[in-house]
């Protein structure tokens, strides 16, 4: 008696490999072979599966891991390397040059020139000391309109309540300090004393 097609040991064979895991199912319900056989070619099925998952589960997770790593390291290591560029100064010196009374109030008059060879645009501020105490009684901060060139200069002045020695003593506003700065950077620095010349045009 002729076997049905589907009983044929060579199809349920070739099913197995091709029609995994219906060929598995197939194999038990079709065919002649012995159970001892069907058990053992559905372990080595799938203990090949297990084997296939291990080894395809574990690679996508560890080739990222070496690409991707070492990037941000490099990164991060080569920044704190740059060096700042040094901040190039400027000889703007500021001189004082007279203190005036206008009303009541005593206007410091103040020359800040540019003994540079380049333009200088940027800021100045002044302050105004005495011998009694270490905190200034005055400040102001000069902002430039426009460049000042080389061997130019502009005047400027500070009102404030204190005078000079000669009108307010051991009291009177004996010094100042000034600091330059281009784009906030400090390009210069220095002190003086107020000048001698005073003129009153409050009388």
């Amino acid at each position: 008696m002729k076997k049905n097609w589907y009983r044929n040991s060579f199809i349920i064979a070739a099913s197995l490999i091709l029609f995994f895991p219906i060929g598995l199912i197939w194999m038990w319900v079709f065919s002649s072979w012995r159970k001892g056989i069907k058990i053992g070619i559905t372990s080595l099925l799938v203990i090949f599966l297990i084997i296939g998952a291990t080894t395809g589960g574990s690679t996508p997770s560890t080739a990222p891991t070496a690409t991707t790593s070492p990037q941000p390291t490099t990164e991060v290591d080569t920044k704190p390397t740059e060096t700042p560029k040094p901040v190039e100064k400027l000889k703007v010196e500021v001189t004082s040059q007279i203190v005036k009374k206008v009303d009541k109030k005593y206007r410091y008059f103040f020359d800040i020139r540019n003994n540079d060879t380049k333009n200088f645009e940027g800021e100045v501020t002044v302050n105004l000391y005495n011998d009694k105490q270490s905190s200034p009684l005055g400040k102001d901060t000069f902002t430039t309109s426009r460049a000042i060139e080389p061997g130019l200069g502009n005047s400027v002045y500070i009102d404030i309540n204190s005078g000079p020695v000669s009108q307010h003593g051991e009291y009177g506003i004996t010094k100042f300090k000034y600091v330059v700065k281009v784009n906030g950077n400090e390009v210069n620095s220095g002190e003086g004393a107020i000048s001698d010349k005073f003129e009153n045009l409050a009388l």
